[in-house]
């Protein structure tokens, strides 16, 4: 699916502390990965696919 959009996992880092948390990194083009994780119509596959929202720190960066 992220291949389709251009997107590209950069980046995953596991928590030493707690083994359900983690750091991830995506590279791709503006908006795409932040419009479907804030738009709650898309959630429900969001969460289908792992991906657990509680805790979740959603940042953008540009280059």
């Amino acid at each position: 699916m992220f291949k389709e959009m251009g997107v590209k996992t950069f980046y995953i880092g596991k928590s030493l502390d707690d083994p359900q948390r983690a750091t991830v990194i995506f590279q791709g083009p503006e908006n795409v990965l932040y419009d479907i994780f804030m738009n709650p119509e898309t959630k429900p596959i969001v969460e289908a696919s792992g991906h657990i929202y509680a805790g979740t720190k959603i940042t953008r960066w540009i280059s």
